[in-house]
């Protein structure tokens, strides 16, 4: 039996086969197969930003949706770009992997020298500028893909609120994780992305949520 489980956990379309569930209306993949590849990420890219539930909903995300094109926004050392190149290693279909940052030294999160450093030598596309103003420009470009995009940049409500509406301008955006979205109500965290994907799921109609909720960071899934 545990040759058999080793031979499915082998790259490409056997893996693929056994994460996701050919007949789930919703997000479904065999959570034993996905502990295993949520516990290689964690020894490439460690526990943190991403918890380990975290990266569990990054996994069962990427596999279920299977995007051909992964936009993020929040590059900062490159763990989240890191994660998707990985699980587009290990899947039957490459994806297309782009994640935009800012490259101001003022700002106070900038990572420095760090910037990006997790996918250096990766055929990963980094971009700089404005998250919300790079991802609206390219998207068009993307050839009409099925996009999974990931918000974990700037993380005030009212960016994040402009950012979410890269989904209805443009409708290649299947799904969208959304990173920091705990919500607390006696703690000082900052809750902008927990506001902003509220107020977007009440005038939206969506397929699907589901959150990571037990603790902080946190993270949304949503699919459109």
């Amino acid at each position: 039996m545990k040759r058999l489980l080793q031979s499915i956990m082998g790259r490409g379309q056997s893996e693929e086969r056994v994460f996701t569930s050919a007949v789930a209306r919703n997000l479904e993949i065999d959570k034993w197969t996905a502990s295993d590849t949520v516990l290689r990420l964690r020894r490439i890219v460690g526990k943190r930003p991403y918890p380990l539930d975290e990266l569990l909903l990054m996994t069962a995300a990427f596999r279920y949706l299977q995007p051909a094109v992964v936009v993020e926004i929040g590059t900062h050392a490159g763990k989240s770009a890191r994660i998707w190149w990985e699980l587009s290693q290990a899947s039957a279909r490459p994806t297309e992997i782009h994640t935009i940052d800012l490259h101001d030294p003022s700002h106070a999160e900038y990572p420095g020298k760090a910037l990006g450093k997790m996918i250096k030598g990766l055929p990963v596309v980094q971009h700089y500028g404005d998250g919300f103003t790079v991802a609206d420009r390219l998207l068009p470009t993307l050839s009409g893909r099925p996009c999974l995009l990931f918000l974990d940049g700037d993380h005030a409500f009212e960016t994040v609120t402009k950012e979410l509406t890269l989904v209805e301008r443009h409708p290649d955006v299947i799904g969208v994780l959304v990173h920091d979205t705990f919500h607390q109500p006696e703690s000082g965290s900052n809750h902008g992305p927990y506001e902003a994907v509220a107020a977007f799921l009440q005038s939206h109609a969506v397929r699907e949520v589901v959150h990571a909720h037990i603790g902080l960071p946190g993270m949304t899934y949503i699919r459109v």
